[in-house]
């Protein structure tokens, strides 16, 4: 029971009622205010802005609005001020911006909040509107509008206007090192961090996450290492994650097992994201128990480790362990994803396991209401064509609804030579592949195909075709690339 002490006035009550607000604590705050009332403070304007802003910060912006009208005589530019911020930030901006419109008066916050609420919604128009209407402009404002349009990828206005800005801060920075990193410009990205003047921890974690992102794991792993000679900026769990993930894709298990002591050392929050990137390095790297080990010990295990054990098992071979952790999951009341059955479909593939294959992939949409994605189709056609059911496996790429990538293509071309089904191999020549595709390497696969099965007059055509048409190989794809960190 919330004890009130005696006698509380005017500042006791913002204070109790912006504690119960800060542990997001509802329930106590509408306690405070029963004793606001009953004693009379419920028309002073500095409890009733706290209690316009309790609400507004819990979303219930209709009954902040009601205390507002209910003391119209006595709101001042902060209660205005809530009360804006509020129906911003639950979405209704344009609410927001009829009481900005009415407003008596307007400050910088006022103008911050509008502003900021337009751009987080993607109403960059009416929020340049604004921002050249404003008469000063701060850091706020000037951050809210290069973030919002670097966060929809229009980078030559937040360029510009992050050019134009003539006090820059770290968040700024920050803002367009993370927006040409996500649009996969790394080297503008690069650009910036270099002559940025100090960095923090978000702008080294940015730069490490656009390379891990775009592939550039050497590039992210020497960044790292740079970063760990810099006094006054230390790693966090943001950065080890993408360190990690780099690591595993290198595999460079010393770094990833020095990463793992220093994480251990320093005693960082092992949280689900770093956990399921520990496992996913380990068993990339090929330490399975390792891998198992971090599992074991994580003291809250969400989908994401999940997902990396499953998937950590299936890609040693493991089906057994990986069906039993997938079978262990849903024991634990934790529903399966995408990733998830991608990981139980490539174990059952490697194993051979066309029944249980065929049972998991019907299941997803009926029992989880997941649709498969090409990766899924891949693994099934993967999974029928090491059985030698080429047929069946023309079939589900017949009726995919989508269009079939090369990797399966290739899957099932590989497949046909593995079992000399030239059959096969004319249809898909045919009717699937076309002459037209431009990549050369389901072109050598068919080649191969009538090679081994000595149609040499064929495989010499195709040959030739890669040869007059120019088909060039593009680089290396695997059919399924399993990547734990989409959970």
């Amino acid at each position: 029971m919330l004890r009130i002490p005696v006698a509380p006035d005017n500042f006791t009550y913002p204070f109790v009622i912006g504690a119960a607000n800060v542990r997001a604590l509802m329930a106590e705050g509408l306690q405070v205010q029963g004793h606001i009332i009953k004693n009379g403070f419920d028309s002073d304007v500095f409890v009733l802005n706290t209690l316009i802003s309790m609400y507004s910060d819990h979303g219930e912006v209709d009954s902040a609005r009601q205390l507002f009208e209910q003391n119209r005589q006595v709101v001042d530019t902060v209660s205005w001020n809530a009360l804006i911020d509020g129906y911003a930030k639950s979405g209704s901006v344009e609410v927001a911006r009829q009481l900005f419109d009415e407003m008596p008066e307007r400050d910088d916050v006022s103008w911050s909040t509008m502003i900021s609420g337009y751009a987080r919604h993607g109403e960059l128009a009416i929020a340049k509107a604004l921002f050249d209407r404003m008469p000063y402009r701060n850091s706020v404002i000037w951050n809210s509008m290069i973030s919002g349009f670097a966060r929809i990828g229009i980078l030559p206005i937040a360029r510009k206007m992050f050019d134009e800005l003539p006090c820059k801060n770290t968040i700024t920075w920050n803002a367009m090192i993370t927006a040409y990193a996500q649009s996969g410009d790394v080297d503008s990205a690069r650009d910036l961090f270099d002559k940025m003047p100090d960095k923090d921890v978000v702008s080294w974690s940015s730069m490490i996450a656009g390379y891990k992102q775009y592939g550039r794991f050497r590039d992210a792993v020497s960044l790292f290492k740079s970063m760990l000679l810099e006094k006054d900026v230390k790693p966090n769990e943001v950065t080890m994650v993408s360190v990690l993930s780099a690591c595993a894709h290198l595999t460079e298990i010393d770094l990833g097992k020095w990463i793992h002591a220093y994480i251990n050392r320093c005693n960082v929050k092992l949280d689900d994201y770093l956990g399921a990137a520990l496992i996913d390095m380990y068993a990339k790297c090929g330490n399975i128990e390792a891998a198992e080990q971090v599992f074991c010990n994580l003291k809250r295990r969400d989908i994401s480790a999940w997902n990396a054990l499953i998937v950590g098992f299936a890609m040693h071979g493991n089906a057994d362990d990986s069906l039993k952790a997938f079978s262990r999951m849903q024991d634990s009341n934790i529903n399966p994803n995408s990733v998830t059955f991608l990981g139980v479909l490539t174990a059952c593939s490697h194993a051979g396991l066309v029944d249980e294959g065929r049972r998991y992939f019907n299941n997803m949409l009926k029992d989880h209401n997941i649709l498969p994605n090409p990766k899924h189709y891949g693994c099934m056609v993967d999974m029928l064509g090491r059985a030698g059911l080429l047929e069946e496996a023309e079939e589900l790429v017949k009726i995919m609804p989508m269009k079939p990538e090369i990797t399966i293509l290739g899957a099932l071309l590989g497949a046909c030579r593995i079992h000399g089904n030239t059959e096969v191999a004319d249809r898909i020549r045919v009717g699937l592949l076309g002459l037209e595709t431009g990549q050369a390497g389901c072109h050598v696969l068919l080649s191969n195909v009538y090679a081994a099965a000595g149609k040499w007059n064929e495989a010499l055509e195709i040959r030739k075709l890669i040869k007059e048409k120019g088909i060039r190989k593009q680089p290396g794809s695997s059919l399924v690339d399993l990547n734990v960190g989409d959970s």
